[in-house]
């Protein structure tokens, strides 16, 4: 796409080079506040005189020239305004024409090229996403996390990144374990047409609960993760079927989200084939974790801080395996870690999840299926594991293995990307018939209290709510998916999400409705106007809204690098929602494009309406959002 301003800026770099301001001085381009000082102004003037010690009227007098003898296509003219202002004045002969075009020749099997300032990582890059526990159903904070991971990796192919997306099956872990004790131990049966996913969270539940009343029930828990750690046995063959089970649930919810996995990894493959074995070898030869002796880690393989022994009670120090002999969670995450590096030499083995699904996810294996895929997985050159911000200290551990491995890149390569979690408002909590205490704001989230918006629940009101104004289920389902995922995108990852049922179902103002709205309301003008195949010929004047339309559609490419740079998916919202705002404007304060009797105005804003929906369209689908022509 054409993206005017980043050409300006990386015109802007050049000169201010040329002048000596080096690369202290930002080549830092603005819409400009004003129509009469043109389309882009750049206030770099100003902070280069102090490291020119020049006036800054005077080097923006230098830049100005230097920067039209290396013209621009799309830029007719520079100005310079007080106190030190050069102004980009555009050509809209070159420049509207330009930015239609490229719109109309969006395509998503052609990646956008990144703009200056922005780089596509080199080799592979795994986003492991999701990782929901498989002992309940998926609920709101697991779809948060997996929203964000998919459009992570949709906005890193769209810009040219090559991609893996994995979803890690913890099935030997404390959950499981309960949820194994709750259907063995407890004999808890299903409900007559109880989705067992659904089945399982109550069983969760209700064995939470029995813990607290009936302590011996820990020991149950105990043996099975004992058997789990070891492998093989009925009760692993149990938990394996029960985690396969949920699993598929998962897969079926996460799908009607259009959210897809390139490899299912389970944790018991892990432990099976050995990877966790050889971390801990590799971790013990380097000196990296040790055996504490005495001291509250007594009886522990543990990795203290740089510096410090084995007996420190130092609160850095992580215990990778108990004096049981069972390994954390950290430990199966840094063998998990290594391998998705390539460095741990060795490999799992692969198959089909669903054999009649050629489509469908791969999933490891620790032995060899006659339906085998012959792929390479792993082996990235950058790892981005999209985890909660609770989870910072264990990640950190995961990169301090890498670096006293002596693996400096890769653990530099190792992105936590964080997130915070979602609440409830307290409305939402009396939705869910929840006690709330009086001037409580938020309301936690707890699987093993039970208090949780089920991903598909929340879906199926979502589509509730939306069937009376859709064309048909189709389409209500398409809209509803997409304005879940658009709530649980817009917000920024640092920021903790206070469900509200409300107002994640709202169809006005920034939600995913009005974005999906929009471009059904774009596709309706086309299919009302003809079109009539002219040339690219202009109005003898752009109305400001066209105007405004022409930037933000020129500035997509900008936006997407900008994401797929920040990982950070509210980028793209924020873009999008300014897109869909422009069209709102353009047709409000415009007469109906097809009451339009001059021709060439009329042939003009068509063009312009397909170009909007053509980028509205390629956005939606980055973010993992349908892009329907009629609601």
């Amino acid at each position: 796409m054409l993206d005017v301003r980043s050409t300006i800026a990386d015109a802007l770099r050049s000169a201010l080079d040329a002048l000596g301001a080096g690369p202290d001085v930002e080549a830092v381009v603005e819409r400009s506040k004003r129509p009469e000082y043109g389309d882009w102004s750049t206030p770099v003037a100003l902070a280069a005189a102090r490291v020119l010690r020049r006036n800054p009227q005077q080097i923006a007098a230098d830049l100005r020239d230097r920067l039209a003898a290396a013209p621009i296509d799309a830029v007719r003219a520079w100005t310079v305004s007080a106190p030190g202002y050069v102004n980009a004045h555009l050509s809209d002969a070159v420049w509207a024409p330009a930015v239609i075009d490229n719109a109309l020749q969006l395509a998503a099997s052609i990646a956008l090229p990144m703009p200056a300032g922005h780089s596509v990582s080199p080799g592979k890059t795994l986003v492991e996403h999701t990782a929901t526990n498989p002992n309940k159903a998926a609920h709101i904070g697991h779809l948060r996390n997996a929203c964000i991971g998919d459009t992570v990796a949709r906005v890193l192919r769209r810009t040219g990144h090559q991609v893996e997306v994995d979803n890690y099956i913890d099935d030997t872990g404390v959950q499981v374990a309960d949820v194994t004790v709750g259907i063995r131990d407890l004999g808890m049966q299903p409900d007559p047409d109880e989705p067992f996913d659904q089945f399982c969270s109550r069983v969760y539940v209700e064995v939470s609960r029995r813990y607290e009343t009936e302590p011996a029930l820990l020991q149950r828990r105990q043996a099975v993760l004992h058997d789990l750690e070891h492998g093989g046995g009925e009760v692993a063959e149990f938990v394996k079927d029960l985690a396969r089970r949920i699993v598929d649930a998962h897969l079926a919810t996460m799908r009607r989200f259009d959210i897809e996995y390139d490899l299912l990894t389970w944790e018991s493959d892990i432990i099976g084939l050995g990877f966790l074995e050889r971390a801990l070898e590799l971790l013990r030869a380097a000196g990296a974790i040790v055996h504490a002796e005495s001291g509250k880690h007594a009886g522990c393989w543990v990795m203290p801080p740089e510096g410090l022994g084995a007996d420190t009670d130092d609160d850095e120090t992580k215990v990778l395996v108990k004096s049981d002999g069972i390994a954390t969670y950290t430990a199966k995450d840094i063998a998990y870690q290594l391998w998705k590096f390539g460095l741990l030499g060795l490999d799992f083995h692969y198959h089909r999840w669903s054999a009649a699904d050629e489509h469908g996810p791969t999933t490891t294996s620790t032995h060899a299926h006659t339906d085998a895929v012959a792929a390479t997985f792993g082996r990235a050159q950058r790892v981005i594991n999209v985890i909660d911000a609770r989870q910072a200290y264990p990640q950190s551990i995961v990169q301090r293995a890498l670096r006293r491995l002596g693996h400096e890149r890769e653990a530099g390569n190792s992105i936590h990307l964080a997130y915070e979690v979602v609440a409830l408002t307290p409305a939402a909590g009396k939705v869910l018939g929840i006690d709330v205490e009086a001037g409580r704001e938020v309301v936690a989230l707890s699987g093993r209290k039970g208090i949780e918006v089920r991903a598909d629940d929340l879906l199926d009101r979502a589509i509730e709510h939306l069937s009376a104004k859709a064309r048909d289920a189709q389409t209500a389902h398409a809209v509803a998916a997409g304005a879940v995922r658009y709530y649980l995108l817009k917000f920024s990852l640092t920021q903790i999400i206070a469900f509200d049922f409300d107002e994640a179902l709202r169809t006005t103002g920034d939600t995913g409705v009005y974005l999906q709205y929009a471009h059904a309301r774009a596709a309706g003008i086309l299919r009302k106007v003809p079109d009539e195949a002219r040339d690219a010929a202009l109005p003898t004047r752009l109305e400001p809204v066209e105007r405004a339309l022409l930037h933000l559609i020129d500035g997509y490419r900008l936006a997407l690098a900008e994401t797929a740079t920040a990982l950070s998916p509210s980028i793209l919202t924020v873009y999008a929602f300014s897109l869909a705002s422009a069209l709102s404007d353009f047709y409000e304060h415009t007469p109906p494009v097809i009451r339009e009797e001059d021709p060439v105005v009329r042939s003009f804003r068509r063009r312009l309406v397909d170009a909007t929906r053509a980028t509205l369209a390629d956005a939606l689908h980055a973010l993992g959002m349908a892009a329907p022509d009629q609601v």
